[in-house]
């Protein structure tokens, strides 16, 4: 039996989960303006509900963007310090690549606002990831992707849902209501790299240089 502790920020809330191998046991969601300041009092509180101290945490696993940076950073240096000051093992877990774990479609795209008409973005079946404008990414598309339908998932499809209407030059799909990955497929990764035994001391947040992709 592995308790397992989660936490990931979808923009507008810190999401902060305690878990029983891949089964969640309780998810506490904390207010925007709250989020920083409120990380460790809200591990406490799971920990007292459920009659455990930190020493029973099998991980800690938390996505590590891409996403808002300061609050990104504050969530993963406190992960850091736990992880130091108990041994408890780390876990990394892409926010990208959640996103496009949550259906099984093979041609999507995952887009993450980068704020203004910056985006964070995969694409499933090529792999690609990285940071760019959200018109050199739907030229991107065009150049491979002309004529051919793709679900667009994330809250930066959303934010960009009309430019991506007019501009993709094949039929585009934008799911209005997967904006982030949810805290189950989080537990999920987190589960399956704890098992692999693939954990981490330190971790850091997910981090594209413009216009660099990775494959």
């Amino acid at each position: 039996m592995s308790y397992i502790i989660t936490i990931q920020y979808p923009y507008q809330y810190l999401e902060v989960s305690i878990a029983c191998n891949s089964i969640t046991l309780e998810t506490v969601v904390v207010p925007k303006i709250q989020a920083v300041g409120l990380i460790i009092p809200t591990l406490a509180q799971l920990l007292t509900n459920h009659g455990l101290i930190l020493s029973d945490i099998a991980c800690i696993g938390i996505n590590t963007g891409p996403g808002p940076f300061n609050t990104l950073r504050a969530i993963i240096a406190t992960a850091n310090g736990i992880s130091f000051a108990q041994k408890t093992p780390l876990i990394d877990c892409n926010g990208l690549e959640l996103l496009l774990q949550e259906n099984k479609q093979e041609h999507q795209v995952a887009i993450l606002d980068a704020f203004g008409n910056d985006v964070y973005f995969a694409i499933k079946s090529s792999g690609q990831q990285g940071y760019t404008s959200i018109c050199n990414l739907v030229e991107m598309l065009n150049n491979t992707y002309k004529n051919q339908s793709l679900l667009f998932v994330g809250n930066g499809s959303v934010k960009h849902q009309l430019y991506i209407s007019q501009k993709f030059a094949g039929n585009a799909h934008i799911d209005q209501e997967l904006l982030f990955a949810s805290s189950t497929a989080l537990l999920n990764q987190t589960y399956k790299k704890y098992r692999e035994n693939n954990t981490a001391t330190e971790i850091f947040p997910l981090y594209f240089q413009s216009p660099v992709t990775k494959s």
